[in-house]
C-alpha cells in the first residue's frame, strides 16, 4: 500500500484495570479516553495513540473533539496526555477546529487541577466539566 494514500480510520482499545477505554475515530473527528491510566508500560500503551494523531493530522476533520474522562493517572501517563494535547494544538494551529472536554468527578480536586494544567499547556478551546457523584 502506498503510504501517502493510506488513510487513518479507527483505533479502539478496551479498558482494563490499568488502562483506559480508547476510541479514536478519524471519520467523526472524535478522540475519547476514559478510565484509569496506569499502564505497566506507558510507552507501549500510548505510542499507538500518538502515532494515530500524527496520521490523523495529515487529513483532520474540520472539527475534532477530544474527550478525556480519566479517573486516575500516573505521572508518566499524564506526560503522554500532555503530548497528545500538544499534537492536537498543531492541528488547531493549522486552521482546524479542535476542542477538548476534560471530565472529572466533582469531588476530585486533583483531576480538576490536572485539567487546569492541561488547559494551560494545550492553549486549545478546553472545557473542564464536573461529573456529579453517582448516588
Amino acid at each position: 500500500m502506498d503510504v501517502n494514500k493510506r488513510t487513518v480510520s479507527k483505533l479502539q482499545i478496551d479498558s482494563t484495570e490499568l488502562t483506559p477505554r480508547v476510541l479514536l475515530d478519524a471519520g467523526l473527528g472524535k478522540i475519547e479516553i476514559e478510565g484509569v491510566a496506569i499502564p505497566e508500560d506507558t510507552h507501549k500503551f500510548f505510542a499507538p495513540l500518538l502515532q494515530w494523531i500524527d496520521e490523523y493530522s495529515k487529513q483532520p476533520r474540520p472539527k475534532t473533539i477530544a474527550s478525556f474522562n480519566i479517573t486516575y493517572c500516573n505521572t508518566s501517563s499524564s506526560m503522554y496526555i500532555a503530548e497528545m494535547l500538544r499534537r492536537l494544538r498543531k492541528i488547531n494551529q493549522a486552521g482546524f477546529d479542535v476542542s477538548v472536554n476534560w471530565y472529572y468527578e466533582e469531588d476530585d480536586e486533583d483531576m480538576r487541577l490536572l485539567g487546569e494544567d492541561f488547559r494551560r499547556i494545550s492553549q486549545l478551546q478546553f472545557s473542564i466539566i464536573p461529573i456529579p457523584p453517582v448516588e
